[in-house]
């Protein structure tokens, strides 16, 4: 059934899923942070080896990649013909905007701290930043909302990367109780799973915006995994 289908994978290097648009150069260790040019850099290739014929086209990725795919699903639709296909897939890319162990969101300030260093502000969808802080922005549940392009979102309840670095972040598990559990739930106690249980309805509440209309899709499961649909 794919024997004339293209595949393109771009390797994801830039931090910030493709969002860096900072014009000075680092001085302190010569980084660029330019994400954004890169993606633009990278479509406009494809574009001129034969893309800009493209009939259908997906856009998809794996955890960071696959917020990319998030954040430029609707900048991918516009550069691509009018008359083509175009659909955006996320594996494991859904980061929710949850609260962790101490009742705060670490994942909100660490996120923060990629915008200023990145300069992404600019180069987050607008239908976001008009609304809210440019950090928040990072969070696939209030970006998809004024999504156009169709989404199929896959994601695990229990997201491995999510419960280490959005529910149990080291940097606010001062004395190490989640150290074990983290990595491997069978080790977590009765009250450390109940936590679990409710981050899962955290993800479960912040994915509404995914089945609220008939043009996105979603595949959640229960497994302790991060990225499941192959790459």
């Amino acid at each position: 059934d794919f024997y004339n289908w293209n595949r393109i994978k771009v390797r994801y290097c830039d931090g910030s899923s493709f969002t860096g648009n900072v014009e000075a150069v680092n001085p302190a260790n010569k980084l660029f942070f330019r994400g954004a040019r890169v993606w633009r850099a990278v479509v406009d290739d494809l574009m001129a080896k034969g893309m800009k014929n493209a009939q259908n086209a997906i856009l998809s990725g794996c955890s960071a990649g696959a917020l990319a795919a998030i954040l430029h699903c609707d900048t991918f639709r516009a550069i691509l013909p009018r008359t083509a296909s175009v659909k955006c897939v996320s594996d494991a890319g859904y980061f929710i905007h949850g609260k962790d162990i101490t009742g705060g969101s670490y994942i909100q300030s660490y996120y923060s701290k990629v915008v200023a260093l990145h300069g992404s502000a600019k180069s987050l969808p607008v239908s976001c930043t008009s609304k809210m802080k440019p950090e928040l922005c990072f969070f696939p549940q209030y970006v998809v909302p004024s999504m156009r392009t169709p989404l199929f979102v896959i994601n695990a309840a229990f997201d491995s990367w999510q419960i280490k670095n959005v529910l149990a972040p080291t940097a606010v598990d001062k004395g190490k109780e989640w150290k074990n559990c983290k990595l491997d739930l069978k080790k977590c106690s009765a009250a450390q799973l109940k936590t679990v249980q409710g981050f899962r309805d955290q993800m479960m509440r912040a994915l509404s915006p995914v089945h609220s209309t008939p043009s996105r899709g979603l595949f959640l499961d229960s497994c302790h995994a991060h990225c499941q649909g192959g790459r």
